[in-house]
């Protein structure tokens, strides 16, 4: 065999070695990997909204690699934005059903949120997992800027470390979305979430929260 032909087929093999494994998932089953990304090198991200490496971008806020991992510092305050904007990543997509998988710690952030938006121009806020160290809630969504809003389906008061790393599995399928952090598992559902998705991502407020070991598939309804 060709040298060249070799070292094609040994980064193929690498590439796909590195994929992830879909998780277990409970309403959803995962289709095609649309992303993963560790977030582990400055490559990650790219020029401010602008896509990295595997398509990821810190739309709003600063977002750079620290400790191997995703670090956010939201959008300070401005004239257009007198309360300034938590920091926003997220991955252009064009998804009906997905599941998305990720690890994260809280640190001094005192809330983020793994977040979902249509494919309406602009991209209407359609959904999110939200966690904070003491609860953890699913809330439906429409609007965007000073025209959002929300609605709180589900949730749970809980107890989260904020300096330990935690993973979370998101299902989004039909009208049903489906979160599990941990051993922790809460569910909800609203015509809402059928909606086609163009955006998927994850959100957080101040400074100080991670993300690493990101990954989104796209999804069919088990049978």
């Amino acid at each position: 065999m060709k040298p060249h032909l070799i070292t094609l087929l040994l980064a193929s093999s690498l590439v796909f070695a590195e994929d992830p494994a879909p998780p277990a998932t409970k309403t959803c089953q995962p289709d095609k990997l649309i992303s993963a990304e560790k977030f582990d090198r400055p490559e990650s991200f790219a020029d401010k909204k602008k896509p990295g490496t595997d398509g990821w971008r810190g739309g709003i806020g600063t977002w750079s690699i620290k400790d191997g991992a995703a670090y956010e510092i939201q959008e300070a305050p401005s004239k257009n934005r007198p309360n300034g904007h938590e920091a926003v990543c997220e991955h252009i997509v064009d998804l009906g059903d997905y599941v998305f998988t990720a690890e994260f710690k809280l640190g001094p952030s005192p809330q983020i949120g793994f977040v979902c938006r249509d494919s309406n121009q602009p991209n209407l806020h359609q959904g999110r997992v939200m966690i904070t160290p003491t609860a953890i809630w699913i809330q439906k969504m429409s609007g965007i800027a000073k025209e959002t809003r929300r609605e709180e389906l589900k949730r749970i008061e809980t107890k989260l470390d904020p300096d330990t790393w935690h993973r979370i599995t998101v299902e989004v399928c039909g009208d049903h979305m489906f979160a599990k952090i941990d051993d922790l598992t809460l569910e909800a559902s609203h015509e809402r979430f059928k909606d086609r998705k163009g955006r998927v991502g994850f959100v957080a407020k101040n400074e100080g929260a991670q993300f690493r070991n990101v990954a989104l598939w796209s999804a069919k309804a088990k049978d």
